[in-house]
Formats: C-alpha cells, structure tokens, sequence
C-alpha cells in the first residue's frame, strides 16, 4: 500500500486551500490513501472560527469527496470546524474511495494554552472504520498525548491510526517519538500527518512521518515539495504479533481505575 502524506502550508481561502490539498491528495502516481493535516483549509484563526465552520451536511460534498471518489483512493481528509448543535468541533473526516464519507470522530483534548477552548466545544471519539481488509481510526493533535485514547480504539480493533496535527517545528522530536510509542505499545501503524510552512507567526514545516508496528519510523520518498509517499504493508501488524503480542499480556486486573484518586 502506498500512503501520502499531503503536508503543505496554508494559503489563502479555505475553499483554496481545500482545492490545494486535494490535488496534491492526487499527484501522480496516485497513492492508495492520502492523508491531510490538522484544520489545514482554516488554520487556527481563532477568532473567526464561529463564523467559517462547516455544517455538518457540508461534509460529504467537499472537494477530498470529489477527489476520493474521481481518482479512487482514501482520503484522510484531515480536520474541518464543524458546527454541531452544541458548538463548534475540530472534526476528522475520511473518504473511500467512491467518494463517501466513510468514518467521522472529533478532538477529544482540547489544547487550552493556545486558546484552542475559546473557539472549539471537546468532541467525541468516533471509534473505528473498516479500512483495506483491516481497521483504521482516528485521533487528533494534542489526542496523541493521552494513551488512554489510543489504547481504546486498539482494543476495539484499531491496527493503523491516523494522527492529523498541527505541531510547531520546536515539538516535532517529540511528536515523532509519540507516533513511535503509541505504534510500538500497541503493535500498529501510526501516521502522523502535520501543518507545512508557517501559520500566524508559527514555524510547523510538516515532517511527520509513518512509525511501523516494531517502533521505527519508516522512510518516505519525497513526490514534490510538501508531498511524501510511504510504502508499507499492513500485513505486517500481524507479523509483528506473532513474536511479541502485547495485548494478549495485559493484565487490567492489575492497572485499576485510570484516575488520580487512590494514589
């Protein structure tokens, strides 16, 4: 399987840079799946959220639709404002193949010290979606951070996680070093895909990666500036099972009540 990350910066309207996005989603060759960062047609432009978030009916018409659907590939369509009846959320939506909206989950974290819960309402996990032969599901941003989310979704079957961001070039060791534990704990692929260039002041210039189900980050072949493809096989998830199972070794009898109460 051939998997892009699509890591550009953000230019001019949203509907630009959604038009952006989507052709380079498609770029010869095309890949099997595509992936776009985090709120990569707005950016956090806090401030004018409210007024240029998306309905939710307006999702399933947006150009990665169109591009999934006309050139035959996923598309992690990277996270979108979407208002809801209770506020705003930083959705993820992905794409088949024929152009559907296959798969929807929000942010559950919110990164309160850049402001991000005076534009945004927490969202709500959207759990897991069938994807070529296996299970895929999403986590957003400043998500990566909280194993508990991750574990759930592997439990529930998850073997490739996809991770839209938006993390500053100062943090990006560490958001490697994220998509490495969460892919080495749990035996799955992680693919974290962040913002390009520079946005209101800050430096982000992608360079997020694939890390395999053993740990490592695997190497990427550059397509054009912005624009990186990965191969992996997914068969692999459960190769790597075969020596080492972590889940099987679990021991939730011993983990108790994941909270700060009771020492």
């Amino acid at each position: 399987m051939i998997l892009r990350l699509v890591e550009l910066a953000i230019e001019g309207s949203p509907a630009e840079n959604m038009y952006k996005f989507s052709e380079a989603a498609v770029t010869s060759p095309v890949p099997d799946v595509a992936v776009f960062p985090e709120l990569y047609s707005t950016g956090f432009v806090l401030d004018n959220i409210p007024s240029i978030a998306l309905s939710e009916q307006d999702l399933r018409n947006l150009p990665a639709a169109s591009a999934a659907g006309k050139n035959g590939l996923w598309i992690i369509g990277g996270t979108l404002p979407v208002k809801t009846d209770f506020g705003v959320v930083n959705r993820m939506v992905v794409y088949s193949p024929e152009g559907t909206l296959e798969y929807q989950t929000d942010k559950v974290h919110l990164f309160k010290q850049m402001g991000e819960d005076r534009a945004f309402i927490p969202g709500k996990c959207g759990g897991t979606f069938p994807f070529m032969g296996t299970t895929g599901a999403g986590i957003v941003c400043y998500d990566l951070r909280f194993p508990e989310l991750s574990r759930r979704l592997v439990l529930a079957g998850a073997e490739i996680l996809f991770i839209p961001a938006q993390w500053p070039s100062g943090r990006l060791e560490l958001f490697r070093s994220l998509l490495r534990a969460r892919a080495a704990e749990a035996q799955i692929f992680t693919v974290g895909c962040n913002l390009g260039g520079e946005h209101l002041g800050v430096i982000f210039g992608g360079a997020g990666g694939v890390a395999h189900p053993g740990g490592k980050m695997i190497r990427g072949r550059d397509v054009a500036e912005g624009i990186t493809d990965f191969e992996i096989d997914l068969n692999d998830v459960d190769e790597m099972k075969k020596h080492i199972n972590c889940l099987e070794d679990r021991r939730p009898d011993e983990y108790g009540t994941l909270s700060r109460e009771g020492g």
